[in-house]
Parts: C-alpha cells; structure tokens; sequence
C-alpha cells in the first residue's frame, strides 16, 4: 500500500490538536489527487466566497463553504468554473449575497484563513464527506422556503441541503 507524506502529517496534525478541535473535524476527508493546476484567478474567487460567506466561521464552517462552491462546480446544473459558481445568477439574482449585496468589512487575518482553506482544497481535494451532496446553504438569521431542497447539517450559523 503506498503512503502520502501529507497523509501522515494531517494524522499527526490531528493527533495535536485539542479533543474539542479534533471532535469538529473529525468528518473531514483528504485526498490526494494525481494532479491539480489552479489558476490564480479560480484560487481568488473561492477564497472570497469563503471569506464573504463564512467571514465569522470557525474553520469548519469556512471549509463547509468551500465545499458546497466545489460541490456547485462538479454538478451539471452550475457552471463549470469557481468564478462562474460565485458569479452566478439566476432569475432571483444571485447565487451568493455578497456578489450582489454589500461585503463584510475586510478583514486580512480571516482572508488569509479563507486563502489557506481554498489552497487546501484545491490541491489536496479537502472535503467534509457529510456535505459530499451540499449544493446550498444559508445563515441561520434567514429562513427560506426552499421546497426543493433537504436538509443536511447545521455547521456553525448555516444550514446546509442537498437536492431532493
């Protein structure tokens, strides 16, 4: 069987962290893909959705976030780019608020989160696998009346759903 040195550090990385941390992260899964090239630009764009979305989330709930971006661009019915995921729109306008509404105020210390996350992600295929079907989320302050979706999990102040 053939082992990946980063496998083995993400153990160890785990092994460290606080129970209370290990617990929140324990659904987390790593791949390694063959290979993965990421434009500066796809790099950028998820890390902004992660950041406007999530700016306030632990790194769970950021990494939640990325999941469903990566989610939307694997599935037939989004576009085929992160861009064209973020910037997407509809006939109820936007796919994420913050592209059409105001941003949160710029923060460098939880951007620099979000860069670290989506880095992660996109080249080392992160992923929650209770959100391997997440196609949507919305903060816990709203409550939308999506008849078309089901309910998934709560990570931190979203919910997120899958398609039924």
């Amino acid at each position: 069987m053939k082992k990946h040195p980063i496998v083995i550090v993400v153990f160890l990385l785990f092994l460290c962290m606080p129970f209370s941390q290990r617990a929140n992260r324990a659904n987390i899964v790593q791949n390694i893909p063959e290979h993965n090239l990421i434009s500066e630009k796809e790099l950028k764009c998820l890390a902004e959705n992660i950041f406007y979305e999530a700016p306030a989330e632990p790194y769970l709930g950021k990494l939640a976030v990325a999941v469903v971006t990566m989610n939307r661009v694997r599935h037939k019915q989004f576009p085929k780019t992160i861009c064209g995921v973020v910037y997407q729109r509809n006939s109820r306008g936007c796919q994420f608020s913050w592209t059409c509404g105001p941003k949160t105020r710029f923060n460098q210390h939880a951007y620099d989160q979000s860069l670290e996350i989506a880095k992660q992600v996109l080249t080392n295929d992160l992923h929650i696998v209770s959100l391997d079907n997440a196609l949507y989320f919305h903060n816990t302050s709203i409550q939308p009346n999506w008849t078309f979706a089901k309910r998934i999990v709560q990570i931190g102040n979203h919910i997120f759903y899958s398609t039924i």
